[in-house]
């Protein structure tokens, strides 16, 4: 990307990753965690915002609040109907 524009001197890389974490669950139970995990305060953190996340989804989702997808992000926006 071409640096000939002006920045936010507050916001100069965006919403760039600086750290992931991927949590897998195997089909026989067996979990792995990968990624920014080397300092244990930052990677409980992380987890502990990620939980808070998913709770905050689910009660948005329960209290009627869904996601609504636009018909032209699915893949029936595709099909074309035959009558």
């Amino acid at each position: 990307m071409a640096d000939n524009y002006a920045r936010d001197p507050d916001d100069l890389y965006g919403d760039d990753k600086i750290a992931v974490l991927e949590i897998a669950v195997r089909r026989n139970g067996a979990m792995s965690v990968a990624g920014a995990i080397g300092d244990l305060t930052v990677a409980l953190a992380m987890l502990d915002e990620a939980k808070d996340t998913v709770r905050r989804y689910h009660a948005r989702l329960n209290s009627g609040q869904i996601l609504i997808t636009p018909a032209c992000d699915t893949p029936l926006a595709d099909l074309k109907l035959v009558v």
